[in-house]
């Protein structure tokens, strides 16, 4: 299924309460959670679960396990076009 939307990892972020949030919320540093704004890989796929469990209890309900592999494939593609450049 693909999803096309305009997601990001950071806007998944801020959406389900900023980097202290998401951070406390999963147990990780804020440094940990700040980092997966720009790493390559993003949210790593581990938490995946509980970011979609977050988003629906801060009422965000569109972000889904869908949604989450969508922004990943999408960097995963953005950065092998920019590998091949």
């Amino acid at each position: 299924m693909t999803i096309d939307s305009d997601w990001t990892w950071g806007s998944v972020i801020d959406a389900i309460g900023g980097t202290k949030g998401v951070a406390g919320g999963l147990g990780e540093s804020a440094s940990t959670v700040s980092g997966w704004r720009s790493r390559p890989g993003g949210i790593p796929g581990k938490h995946w679960a509980a970011v979609v469990k977050l988003a629906a209890d801060a009422g965000r309900t569109e972000i889904t396990l869908e949604v989450l592999a969508e922004v990943a494939a999408r960097r995963q593609a953005n950065n092998f076009d920019e590998a091949r450049a």
